[in-house]
C-alpha cells in the first residue's frame, strides 16, 4: 500500500497483524501483538471472520482474553478469565447467541488459565486444547421405545458420534440442513412411513422427533394428501426467544422451500405462509392486496403487534412488500424486508399461456423432472417427487394439480398489482445470478422503497435460491440483519 508517510512512490506492506501500544517503566511504549485483522475460515460453505466472533466473546464480563479456532467443520471457543472471576461457559454462549449470526457461534466453549503462545509471543493455535463438543450436551438418555431408537441411531450416524441421547438436538451438535435430508430419509427407511424433512427442523431432538413420528397420522395414502403441509400457516419452528420470521410463498403457493433457512435464523420461530387456494379450490381472491390483507390477518394471529420480519421469494418477495405497506398503515413496524430474487413485472406483456407441468417441478428447487418432457402429466410428476423422497414424497396428483391453478392466478395477480411504498421500510435484496442486471429486478424496486436498499448478489439461478448452496450464502446474511433488527427495535421501544 501507498505508504502515507514516506514520499512519492514509496510502499508500505500491510501485514494483517493487529497490536497495540503498552507502556513500560523503562525504556519507552512498546507494540504487543493481538492477533489477526483477516483470520478468515470457511464453515459449511461461508466465510466466518474469528476475530469478530472473538470481540462477541470479549464483550463478556470477567473474560480477559478470546481466541476462537476451528476444529472440523465446527467452531470452538477458549477465554480466559480476569483474574479471580469465574466463567459459567453456558452463559458466555448465550452472551455470543444474542450477539452473533447463528453460523457464528462457536459448539463449545473451554475456559483456560492462558493461552498458549510461540517464542515470538504470537497465539499458538496448534497447542490450544482439543475443544470437548459433548461438554455442553444435556445429560444422556437412552431410547425407551423402537421409534426412539432407529432417530438415535440415525442422527449418531449422520453425525459421525458413537450415541446420541433423546434431548440432544441435531443441529446443535453439528448437523446441517444438506445431512438432514438423508437422515430423514434413512429415518423414514427403518420406521417404514413418510417422515417430511420439515419435522427434524421443527423437532430437532430424537424425543419429539420420535413422538411426531409415533402420533402424527399417516399421510401417504390418505385423502388429504401432504396433510397439514399444505395449510396457509406452515410451522417450520415454533419456539425460540425471538420475534417471528415468516416466509411467504413464491408463486407455486408453497412455503417448503424455506426449511432450509430455518437452521440459520436461530432461536426465534419461523413460519411459512402457503397459498389459500391449496386447500380451499372455491376461493376466489381478485388481487395481490387481498391476497396480502389475508396473509396480514394470519401473522397477527401468531404475532398481533411488530415488529415485523417478512421474507418474501419471487413473487412472494411482492406480496411481502404489499403487507409490509399494509402493516405500516396500520402504524406497526417493519424491521426487515427481504426479498430473494424477487422482479417487478407489472404492466409487461404476458401469453396467456400456463405454465407446463415440468416447468412447475422445477419450481419446487431441486426437484426436476428426469427427461424434462413439457408434456409431463401430474401423476408422472408425483412419481418424480416420490423417488426424489424429502419433503415432497406425500404429494398427490390433486395437491399438484392444486398448485398448477395456482402458479398461474398468482402471477396473474402479481402482474396485475401496482405497488404503493411502506413508511419506513429498508430493503434486504439477493438477486439471482442469471438476473443480476434485470430492468425488473432491485432497480425496479427503488422507487417503492423509502428505506435504505441493500443487495446481495448470489451465485446461484433464479431456480435455485432456496437450494442448500444459496442458502449457505443467504441464510448468515439474512439472520445478521434480523437480528440486529431486533435489537434496534428492542433498543427504540425501551
Amino acid at each position: 500500500m501507498a505508504d502515507p508517510f514516506g514520499g512519492a512512490g514509496q510502499r508500505m506492506y500491510r501485514t494483517g497483524d493487529v497490536v497495540r501500544w503498552r507502556a513500560r517503566a523503562e525504556g519507552g511504549p512498546v507494540l504487543e501483538y493481538v492477533g489477526r485483522s483477516d483470520f478468515q475460515v470457511k464453515i459449511r460453505g461461508f466465510r466466518v471472520e474469528l476475530g469478530e466472533i472473538e470481540s462477541a466473546l470479549l464483550g463478556y464480563p470477567g473474560i480477559d482474553h478470546a481466541v476462537v479456532h476451528t476444529s472440523g467443520d465446527r467452531l470452538a471457543g477458549y477465554v480466559v478469565p480476569v483474574a479471580g472471576s469465574e466463567l459459567d461457559t453456558s452463559a458466555v454462549l448465550a452472551h455470543a447467541r444474542a450477539r452473533l449470526a447463528p453460523h457464528m457461534v462457536p459448539a463449545t466453549v473451554t475456559v483456560l488459565d492462558a493461552v498458549p503462545r510461540t517464542a515470538n509471543g504470537k497465539l499458538d493455535r496448534a497447542a490450544l486444547p482439543e475443544p470437548d463438543f459433548t461438554a455442553g450436551r444435556a445429560e444422556y438418555r437412552a431410547p425407551r421405545n423402537a421409534t426412539e431408537e432407529v432417530v438415535a441411531a440415525a442422527f449418531a450416524e449422520g453425525l459421525g458420534l458413537d450415541r446420541v441421547g433423546l434431548d440432544d438436538n441435531y443441529f446443535t451438535l453439528g448437523g446441517t440442513s444438506l445431512t438432514a435430508t438423508s437422515v430423514i430419509a434413512r429415518i423414514a427407511e427403518s420406521s417404514a412411513r413418510v417422515v417430511p424433512v420439515q419435522w427434524i427442523f421443527t423437532h430437532p431432538t430424537p424425543e419429539a422427533l420420535a413422538h411426531m413420528i409415533a402420533t402424527a397420522p399417516e399421510d401417504s395414502g390418505s385423502d388429504d394428501g401432504a396433510d397439514g403441509s399444505l395449510d396457509v400457516l406452515l410451522p417450520l419452528r415454533t419456539t425460540g426467544t425471538g420475534s417471528p420470521v415468516f416466509c411467504i410463498h413464491p408463486a407455486i403457493g408453497l412455503a417448503w422451500c424455506f426449511t432450509g433457512l430455518v437452521q440459520y435464523l436461530g432461536d426465534r420461530p419461523v413460519y411459512g405462509l402457503q397459498s389459500p387456494a391449496l386447500t380451499d379450490p372455491d376461493l376466489r381472491v381478485d388481487s395481490l392486496e387481498e391476497l396480502a390483507a389475508r396473509y396480514v390477518a394470519r401473522i397477527r394471529a401468531v404475532q398481533p403487534h411488530g415488529p415485523y420480519h417478512l421474507v418474501g421469494y419471487s413473487v412472494g418477495g411482492q406480496i411481502a412488500h404489499e403487507m409490509a405497506v399494509q402493516l405500516t398503515s396500520a402504524g406497526d413496524e417493519v424491521v426487515t424486508l427481504a426479498m430473494l430474487d424477487t422482479h417487478l413485472a407489472g404492466g409487461l406483456d404476458r401469453t396467456a399461456e400456463k405454465p407446463t407441468m415440468a416447468a412447475l417441478l422445477a419450481e419446487f428447487g431441486a426437484v426436476v423432472p428426469v427427461d424434462g418432457d413439457d408434456g409431463t402429466t401430474a401423476d408422472r410428476a408425483v412419481e418424480v417427487l416420490r423417488r426424489t423422497g424429502g419433503p415432497f414424497a406425500a404429494v398427490t396428483a390433486d395437491d399438484l394439480e392444486a398448485v398448477h391453478r395456482v402458479f398461474t392466478q398468482t402471477v396473474d395477480l402479481a402482474l396485475a398489482h401496482r405497488p404503493s411504498t411502506p413508511s419506513g421500510v429498508d430493503l434486504l435484496y439477493f438477486g439471482a445470478a442469471d438476473s443480476f442486471d434485470a430492468p425488473t429486478g432491485v432497480s425496479a424496486w427503488r422507487q417503492h422503497i423509502s428505506g435504505e436498499i441493500l443487495v446481495h448478489n448470489v451465485p446461484a439461478s433464479h431456480q435455485q435460491m432456496t437450494g442448500p448452496e444459496a442458502l449457505a450464502g443467504i441464510g448468515p446474511v439474512l439472520a445478521h440483519h434480523v437480528m440486529l433488527a431486533d435489537q434496534t427495535a428492542r433498543v427504540v421501544v425501551s
